[in-house]
């Protein structure tokens, strides 16, 4: 599935009316074809060791055999080449069989958060970062699941053709949000949604996000979940291990954070949307909590616009 959804991602873009990525789609085995999960199949794979064309982004995908014992040839090959790529990318598991060749040693990398622990604890060399969507270093790329095999996608994009390329694919592929690389891989809100479940405060998170514009003071939250202010305050220290204020004010910046990734808006604009008082507010919540001002970061991770429509 990471596979077919980078693919989607490269297919589109066009130089002069012609492809501006080629795809090859090379397998370890001496096989034409490539198994997935749920029956897909992938025909004309080339393999491997039959391959002598130049490649730019070399990207490693795998599945459950990514776990098994690397092949040496394998392992030889991917060194071999690495030197030459413009890029190397290892895919949620596909970094279980770029980690043996010791081109990651010293590199911080990331891969699906339940994988993590054990890639740090096999890769004593690597820096691995559990909760990053991808992460860029040098000209190593790593990503978490299926999904964040379409944002590094169009990150490459980005870096190859520009902005507006990137986002003119985000905007055919219906894609609510393209994220940016600092994006966590588990968000908040539904992290928090799985810890109330089953408790009083289950619909709290949902009605705060939907609820950001309004005076969310301890009043206001406990009556929305049909408590008192005395019975709500113990809950939800239980349960958040936070204050409310802050809790609030996290929430808040994770929505300006998407707004500044994607809108051109003035800051003012979204700091009402988000529910702060004005803009000066939203400065110094950004730089209590993110160490960045909303400009900062809208400089590191804005610059994917929705493109104009007719």
């Amino acid at each position: 599935m990471s596979l077919v959804a980078m693919a989607s991602v490269f297919s589109y873009p066009k130089i002069e009316g012609k492809p501006a990525y080629q795809t090859r789609i090379l397998c370890a085995d001496a096989k034409v074809e490539a198994h997935g999960r749920g029956g897909l199949v992938l025909s004309h794979c080339i393999p491997y060791s039959e391959y002598s064309g130049s490649i730019d982004t070399l990207v490693i995908l795998g599945g459950e055999s990514a776990f098994a014992e690397p092949r040496p040839e394998v392992l030889r090959w991917i060194r071999r080449r690495a030197p030459h790529v413009q890029r190397l990318v290892g895919v949620c598991v596909g970094v279980f069989l770029l980690a043996p060749t010791g081109l990651l040693d010293d590199k911080v990398v990331t891969t699906h958060w339940h994988h993590a622990p054990k890639l740090a604890a096999l890769y004593p060399h690597l820096k691995v970062d559990r909760d990053r969507v991808f992460i860029k270093d040098g000209n190593v790329y790593t990503t978490a699941g299926v999904t964040a095999g379409i944002d590094l996608a169009l990150e490459i994009v980005e870096e190859d053709l520009g902005g507006n390329a990137a986002a003119t694919i985000a905007h055919t592929l219906v894609l609510y949000l393209r994220r940016p690389s600092m994006e966590t891989q588990y968000s908040r809100l539904l992290a928090q949604q799985a810890d109330v479940r089953g408790t009083p405060l289950r619909d709290l998170p949902a009605w705060v996000k939907a609820n950001l514009t309004e005076k969310l003071d301890v009043s206001a939250l406990a009556n929305s979940v049909s408590m008192t202010p005395r019975t709500f305050a113990r809950q939800f220290e239980v349960h958040f291990r936070t204050t409310p204020a802050r809790w609030i004010q996290s929430l808040r910046i994770e929505a300006a954070c998407s707004l500044l990734a994607t809108k051109e808006q003035p800051l003012k604009i979204i700091a009402g949307l988000t529910g702060f008082k004005d803009e000066q507010s939203l400065r110094r919540a950004f730089i209590q909590q993110l160490k960045l001002t909303p400009k900062e970061y809208r400089d590191r991770f804005g610059s994917l616009r929705m493109p104009d429509t007719e």
